[in-house]
């Protein structure tokens, strides 16, 4: 059938051919007779110039009748002249005419051919040149001729399928097509790895969305998709040509952009994170959110959530580290409502959409993260994941915390060599929980990165209007800091953030890392105040010193040296020989302890300690003391039996520990937030 319409074609093509030289012939025979009555006209008013000649011989009459005869040979070629040109232009717009009515039948031809090769499917958003495919609403398919002329049809698809878009990842440069189909009475969309549009043993994966693909039309269905996308890239060459459009597969800064804020970035990522992309938006009232916000900023742990939340796109901007904000404290006091207010800033806060649970892996948590990029990543109840978490780890949650403030995923390697690419995060994470979420014996690594804020009282007069307005309401505020950002450089935001770095290092004792974690809210806070909190005044570095670790609170070999102090004093009755009849370890006297080193490795290990990473600060600051050699372990006797001991110092003149939580009660809610009028 294809080559009886080559064919076809090639005949047509040729009588147009045949048709455009009989005219080119017609034209040159008309431009031979225009030629002739030039040389004619030539001729005639050579004759007459010859009649016209004076002759002295000649008399006054005869002069006369020459001159009558050259004006009657000059009308005669004047009027022979007209009848020519007139026959001419006659002739030349018939001519004019055939050609132009030979290219129209043409270009006729030609769009009703094309035409031919065209989608035309019911409600398409434009049509697109399909090649030898027919594609219609029957679905896609074509005839085939076997080697004895026998005609076949093949079938691609059994319903209307087109690509309407290309999306280009501006992260890793791949390409994904968007997928238009139609199903059960209505057109649905799908953006598709090329990977699996152009592979037929991977293009089968499409009928889990709804496209009918079967391992035997997967073949002609990735023939189709590539014939048509290769038919219509060019737009010099075709009407119609796909549309190209940027697109990503996270949110967060994408150059001086932040998506999803930006209208000509498409969301081309994982379907499971689509939910969360699309949560991201406003609702409901401005005015509303922005009544009750301020009112409810009122209360000091309320502001520093919401700061937290509104820090989270800063950490990118003045190149600083994830950092942790966890709300602590007695269930029903209205944690999970503030954590609802604070995502609320940027979209819908309903669990399962910017709030998250807790009851996740850490693997899950990595991949949220590096989905969210710079908005702040929001869950819920930490005590969800405590028993799995100690049961698979058997420690406590330092390893998690140093893995989600690293801001980069684990390496993996692909299943063909290399590794994959990694995931990176550059977000503040806002946790709640009924109890700190480091311990005694935490890290001073895993302390550094978070801030821990308790809630001694309940947070909100009625939780419950604050959480039903927050659903409904929301959204404002995110969208409106963003558009400020945008005024400042980085330079100007590094230009601010610094001194506020210094200004808590002074003030609050802290470390490093805690004082750029808290300069950044501080950040979010002072901005916010001069734009979308207009009035409010900001805090500073002594609103929050009650909220950071002193430095010796973060550090462990201090931390270490207390627990040690009060283990002794629970164990003295082994380290004395009479009334003990259990193992001895160590004796004390004098005020030094000697405890065996096996038994105060082990214990100090069930802790969550390491002996061999505290002994040199042990020793540097006198809680240990060396031994002749200048070992840290003594040869000695005890109880007459000679083994290793360490001398501990009991009387060390020593500065106490930093305050590890808020001892004090946050701020007391207002009177006032009860007046609030939020609609039910």
């Amino acid at each position: 059938m294809n080559e009886e319409m080559t064919e076809e074609m090639q005949e047509r093509h040729t009588e147009m051919q045949e048709e455009h030289a009989e005219m080119q012939e017609k034209h040159a025979e008309m431009q031979e007779r225009h030629a002739e009555m030039q040389k004619s006209h030539g001729e005639i008013t050579d004759e007459a110039g010859k009649a016209s000649m004076p002759e002295t011989m000649v008399d006054t009459g005869k002069q006369e009748e020459s001159a009558n005869e050259e004006d009657e040979a000059a009308k005669a070629f004047k009027a022979a002249r007209i009848r020519a040109v007139k026959e001419y232009m006659r002739e030349y717009e018939a001519a004019e005419k055939q050609k132009q009515e030979a290219l129209k039948r043409q270009r006729e031809q030609e769009q009703a051919e094309a035409e031919k090769h065209k989608t035309r499917f019911t409600g398409q958003p434009f049509a697109l040149n399909c090649g030898d495919w027919q594609a219609d609403d029957g679905g896609v398919y074509k005839m085939t001729a076997n080697a004895k002329g026998e005609e076949s049809r093949i079938v691609a698809c059994y319903h209307p399928v087109m690509p309407v878009e290309r999306l280009l990842n501006l992260d890793n440069g791949k390409e994904k097509l968007c997928l238009a189909f139609y199903r059960d009475g209505k057109w649905r969309h799908i953006t598709v790895d090329c990977t699996v549009c152009f592979n037929r043993q991977q293009i089968i994966a499409l009928s889990d969305r709804g496209i009918l693909v079967t391992s035997e039309t997967a073949r002609y269905l990735v023939q189709y998709l590539t014939e048509v996308v290769a038919l219509n890239m060019n737009p010099a060459e075709h009407d119609a040509v796909i549309p190209v459009s940027r697109s990503i597969s996270r949110m967060g800064w994408c150059g001086d952009e932040f998506v999803p804020y930006v209208a000509d970035i498409r969301y081309d990522g994982d379907a499971d994170f689509a939910g969360i992309y699309d949560a991201v938006h406003t609702a409901g009232s401005r005015e509303e959110w922005y009544q009750m916000a301020r009112e409810l900023r009122k209360n000091k742990v309320v502001r520093l959530l919401m700061d937290a939340s509104l820090a989270s796109p800063l950490i990118e901007r003045v190149g600083a580290l994830p950092f942790i904000l966890h709300l602590w404290g007695t269930t029903g006091f209205g944690k999970t409502v503030a954590l609802m207010l604070a995502m609320s800033v940027w979209g819908n806060p309903d669990t399962g959409y910017l709030t998250r649970t807790m009851n996740m892996t850490p693997n899950a948590m990595a991949r949220t993260a590096a989905f969210l990029k710079h908005l702040p990543f929001g869950a819920d109840e930490l005590q969800q994941m405590k028993n799995s978490w100690r049961a698979a780890t058997g420690q406590n949650f330092d390893q998690l915390i140093m893995y989600l403030t690293e801001g980069i995923d684990r390496g993996r390697a692909k299943a063909h060599g290399g590794i994959e690419r990694l995931d990176t995060w550059r977000n503040c994470f806002i946790f709640t929980g009924e109890e700190p979420i480091t311990k005694a014996n935490s890290g001073g690594g895993a302390r550094n990165r978070v801030i821990e804020v308790e809630a001694a009282e309940p947070i909100f007069a009625s939780g419950n209007v604050v959480a039903n307005t927050v659903r409904e309401h929301f959204g404002w505020a995110g969208k409106e800091f963003i558009h400020e950002l945008n005024y400042y450089n980085n330079a100007e935001l590094k230009g601010r953030y610094a001194p506020k770095v210094r200004e808590l290092e002074n003030i609050c004792d802290t470390t490093s890392k805690q004082a750029h974690s808290m300069a950044l809210i501080l950040l979010a806070d002072e901005i916010a105040c001069s734009s979308i909190f207009d009035g409010e005044e900001p805090l500073h570095a002594s609103d929050v010193a009650e909220y950071l670790y002193s430095e010796k609170a973060v550090d462990v070999a201090e931390r270490a040296y207390e627990w040690c102090m009060d283990w002794l004093d629970r164990n003295q009755n082994r380290f004395v020989a009479s009334g003990n009849y259990g193992e001895i370890w160590g004796r004390i006297g004098d005020g030094f302890a000697m405890i065996n080193k096996s038994v105060l490795e082990e214990e100090l290990r069930k802790a969550g300690y390491e002996y061999d990473s505290l002994s040199r600060r042990w020793a540097e600051r006198g809680y240990i003391m060396r031994a002749k050699d200048g070992r840290f372990r003594h040869k000695t006797t005890v109880n007459g039996f000679k083994s290793s001991y360490i001398k501990m110092n009991l009387n060390v003149d020593r500065n106490p520990l930093g305050v590890f939580v808020n001892d004090s009660p946050p701020i007391a809610f207002s009177d006032k937030a009860e007046q609030i009028q939020i609609p039910a």
